[in-house]
């Protein structure tokens, strides 16, 4: 910062607006990465519930018709489902693994020189480490928020295939 920069006059009232809509944007920012860890996690309890039930309905599959196309069309779609499933739960633990928030650095402002600075010079300061923490934290967000996206669509796609597959399963079952 030059020293033009250092002896100019703030006007308190500004930087005060400055420092509270940088604390207000943080804290939503933070807000948010919160709120994507926890849809996160019940995305994946939703997907672990999903594939044990999946895997209960295998385990107890029985083949009722002998027939190649059946069969084919069958193991298909049950690779199918399990993949999905399973690519799902990679991407929402690759959702909850993308890194912790980044606090703001203390560092920065805590020191005997900034003390004896103007108050609004201060405030401004104060703001612009909300503003480098906020910009910090966006790509780790976005990067959470497409996983997790990604992830939902997987077990969307899977859990549409499985109680499709199912209900055509029943009707083969009762039709042969």
């Amino acid at each position: 910062m030059s020293q033009e920069e250092h002896n100019q006059e703030y006007n308190v009232d500004s930087c005060e607006a400055i420092l509270d809509t940088a604390k207000i944007i943080h804290a939503e920012e933070l807000g948010r990465f919160s709120q994507c860890e926890n849809k996160t996690n019940i995305g994946l309890a939703f997907t672990g519930v999903l594939l044990g039930a999946y895997l209960t309905y295998l385990s107890s599959y029985k083949v009722p018709l002998k027939d190649t196309a059946y069969l084919t069309y069958t193991i298909l779609f049950k690779v199918a489902i399990l993949i999905l499933l399973s690519l799902a739960i990679i991407f929402f633990l690759k959702s909850i693994k993308r890194g912790e928030y980044e606090q703001i650095d203390l560092n920065n402002i805590v020191d005997s020189e900034f003390a004896g600075c103007d108050v609004g010079q201060v405030r401004l300061e104060i703001a612009a480490t909300y503003k480098q923490v906020v910009d910090l934290n966006k790509s780790k967000l976005e990067k959470k928020l497409e996983d997790y996206d990604i992830g939902l669509k997987l077990v969307t796609w899977g859990f549409l295939l499985f109680v499709g597959h199912f209900l055509i399963e029943e009707v083969i079952r009762y039709v042969k």
